[in-house]
C-alpha cells in the first residue's frame, strides 16, 4: 500500500491518499472505485474521528480512499471550502490511471459539515462524484447562521443530474436535526434520484463509525446499531458503482495464439516464444528470481504478461510489451 500527501492551492489544504498496490494475485482489482472522504466540523475544524477511521474502513472494503482537510475556522468563507472540493475531485480525475482509480466511480463520503460540502458538490459542481454517502449532514441553509457561514440552499437545487445518495441520520440528533435528512431525501425523491435512507432511532451527533475507537473516550458516541451504516453503505455502493469481477470458476487455460496476454508460463515453455521473451525483457529474468525467493513462482508463471508489466512498469517498459506483442504475432 502506498500513502502520500497531496498539497491544494488554498493554504494549508491538504489530500491524503491510501493507494493498493497492484497485486498478481488480484488481477481484477488492477483499476479500483475511489472513495473521497470529507470530515465534518462545522466548517471550523477537520475532524480526525471522520477522517482516517473512515478511509481506513473503506480501504479494507477495496476502495483507494482519499481524505479532504479543506479550507476551515474564522474568517474563512464556506466557498473557499467547495473551491477545495472541485480541485480535489478535479485532481482525482486528472491522475486516475496513476492513482489506480476508475475515474467513472468516485464516491463522496461527507459528515455534518462534510457531509454539506459533499451534498454540495453533487448539487452545484460541474464535475460531478459518482455517487454520494451523507452522514447526519447538513442541508438547510439557516444553519449556516449557527457556524458563521453563508451556506447555499441544497435542497432546492437537487435535480436529475444529483448523483445517487445515501443517507444515515439519528432521529434525536441535538445538533443538526433529522430534517435536514428528510428533507434532501424528498428533493432526491422528487427530482427521481435513486436513493437509500437509514433513520437510526438514538444517537449523538457526531457519531463517525460509532465504535469505541472513534468516541474520544464518550459513551455516547458508542452506538451499536448506528454503525451499521457503514456495510450498509458498502452494499449500497455495490448496487452503484459495481463489484469487483468475480466468477464461479478459474479462467481457463490460454491455448490461443501467442502473445502478450498468454501467461509468462506458457511462453517461457514455448521453443520460439521464450527467446522472443528474455531478448526484449531481460529484466525478466530478474523478476523471476524474486518470484522463487518470495514462493510466489506459480504466481507469476499463471499471470499475463501485460498485468505483469503493469505490476513492475519499472522494469517492464511499455513500449517493450507492444514490441514483445508485435513480434509475437509472427510466431
Amino acid at each position: 500500500m502506498k500513502t502520500f500527501t497531496h498539497n491544494l492551492s488554498n493554504n494549508g489544504v491538504i489530500l491524503t491518499a491510501y493507494i493498493h498496490d497492484r497485486s498478481l494475485e488480484m488481477p481484477n482489482t488492477d483499476m479500483r472505485p475511489a472513495v473521497l472522504v470529507f470530515p465534518g466540523g462545522g466548517y471550523m475544524f477537520c475532524s480526525d474521528r471522520e477522517a482516517d477511521p473512515v478511509a481506513l474502513a473503506y480501504l479494507a472494503e477495496g476502495y483507494n480512499t482519499f481524505i479532504l482537510r479543506y479550507s476551515v475556522g474564522l474568517g474563512i468563507p464556506a466557498q473557499s471550502a467547495f473551491d477545495d472540493a472541485v480541485e480535489a475531485l478535479a485532481w482525482l480525475h486528472g491522475n486516475a490511471d496513476d492513482l489506480n482509480i476508475d475515474k467513472g466511480r468516485i464516491a463522496v463520503v461527507g459528515f455534518s459539515a462534510g457531509g454539506h460540502l459533499a451534498a454540495w458538490l453533487c448539487a452545484y459542481g460541474t464535475l460531478k462524484p459518482a455517487a454520494a454517502v451523507l452522514g447526519y449532514a447538513c442541508t438547510l441553509p439557516e444553519i449556516g447562521k449557527l457556524m458563521g457561514k453563508e451556506l447555499p440552499d441544497l435542497c432546492g437545487k437537487v435535480d436529475v443530474a444529483t448523483p445517487p445518495t445515501f443517507l444515515f441520520a439519528t432521529r434525536n440528533d441535538p445538533v443538526v436535526p433529522v430534517n435536514h435528512t428528510l428533507r434532501y431525501a424528498d428533493a432526491l425523491d422528487r427530482a427521481n434520484v435513486p436513493f437509500e435512507m437509514h433513520i437510526f432511532g438514538d444517537g449523538a451527533h457526531g457519531l463517525s463509525l460509532a465504535k469505541t475507537f472513534t468516541s474520544s473516550g464518550k459513551a455516547s458516541l458508542v452506538n451499536a446499531d448506528m454503525a451499521q451504516w457503514f456495510g450498509l453503505s458498502v452494499n449500497w455502493l455495490k448496487s452503484v458503482l459495481g463489484d469487483y469481477q468475480a466468477t464461479e470458476e478459474a479462467p481457463k487455460a490460454d491455448d490461443g495464439p501467442l502473445g502478450i496476454g498468454s501467461p509468462l508460463g506458457r511462453l517461457l515453455g514455448d521453443d520460439k516464444a521464450r527467446p522472443l521473451v528474455l531478448e526484449i525483457l531481460p529484466q525478466i529474468a530478474e523478476i523471476i528470481k524474486q518470484a522463487q525467493e518470495s514462493g510466489q513462482t506459480a504466481i507469476l508463471f499463471a499471470a499475463p504478461i501485460k498485468d505483469i508489466a503493469k505490476v513492475r512498469p519499472e522494469l517492464l517498459a511499455a513500449d517493450k510489451i507492444s514490441l514483445l506483442g508485435e513480434r509475437l504475432k509472427g510466431l
